[in-house]
């Protein structure tokens, strides 16, 4: 009886001392930091190597609630140091690897134009190439000044969207048949011809009025170089059916009585700026 007595002592003694122990471990891991993979961790846990979560991250929560596993396709973004990240609505779309996405887009207007006078018919040149330059003499080119604008490339891979709108406005024709003036308008980037299209306005007779007329030039450019670049748009007077007619781009001619202003003839110059998207957002 006497053995089975110390037995038992011991056993108890030993329960209480293992009991102990845990208190202390317990104790020591909630004040501690645990590091897997790593002796040395940085934070309450450090983690070493992957990280597999095979349900909800819950963010925020306190010792009451299980904190907040956000919404379909929200992004966790942090809020600083000492703050639990929040799940936040990103308000621009997902964009897979190998799509395309807007970088930048500009959009800039004029209503200084053009005006081209009636001193000569045209410069004679029908035709234009790309690869001219906004400043060469033969055919000159000229600028409509509040257009230019410039803009940053990053991805070698890429697709500048371009579109160009003005007005265009030639003198009264009177009661003249078969009347007009031919002209062209290019997009230059980085002071060289990329695009262009000719076109003419056509005079009304028997109207009475000076008359207008719309142009617009749509083109992309694929693959520029890495870097800033500018882009302008220039136009030329290429000949007339006869001498004597005014003629103006995104402004009004300066004869007769005006039956429109600089704000309806106005030029406006938009591009987007896309580029290959490498990295998923």
């Amino acid at each position: 009886m006497r053995d089975l007595t110390i037995i038992t002592n011991r056993s108890l003694a030993i329960k209480k001392i293992l009991a102990f122990i845990f208190i202390l471990f317990v104790g020591f891991i909630a004040k501690s930091q645990v590091g897997i993979n790593t002796k040395n961790p940085q934070s309450t846990l450090d983690i070493n190597g992957d990280l597999t979560i095979r349900n909800e991250l819950k963010t925020g929560g306190t010792i009451s609630t299980a904190g907040n596993p956000g919404l379909d396709k929200q992004l966790l973004v942090s809020q600083g140091s000492g703050a639990a990240p929040q799940w936040k609505t990103s308000k621009i779309g997902f964009f897979e690897a190998g799509e395309y996405h807007v970088m930048e887009s500009h959009f800039s207007t004029d209503q200084t134009g053009i005006d081209f006078g009636n001193a000569s018919i045209g410069d004679g040149i029908a035709t234009s190439n790309t690869g001219e330059t906004i400043a060469q003499a033969t055919p000159k080119w000229t600028e409509i000044p509040g257009l230019g604008s410039t803009f940053k490339v990053s991805n070698a891979d890429n697709r500048i969207n371009l579109t160009f709108q003005t007005g265009l406005e030639m003198s009264d024709v009177g009661s003249n048949n078969n009347q007009f003036v031919r002209f062209a308008c290019g997009i230059f980037v980085d002071d060289t011809l990329v695009s262009l299209r000719a076109d003419q306005i056509n005079g009304v007779n028997g109207k009475g009025k000076k008359n207008q007329s719309i142009f617009t030039l749509n083109y992309v450019i694929q693959n520029i170089a890495e870097g800033s670049h500018t882009v302008k748009v220039g136009c030329r007077r290429i000949t007339s059916s006869t001498s004597g007619y005014y003629f103006s781009v995104g402004r009004t001619t300066t004869d007769g009585t005006h039956i429109a202003n600089n704000f309806m003839l106005g030029s406006i110059l938009k591009f987007d700026v896309n580029e290959k998207v490498s990295v998923i957002y």
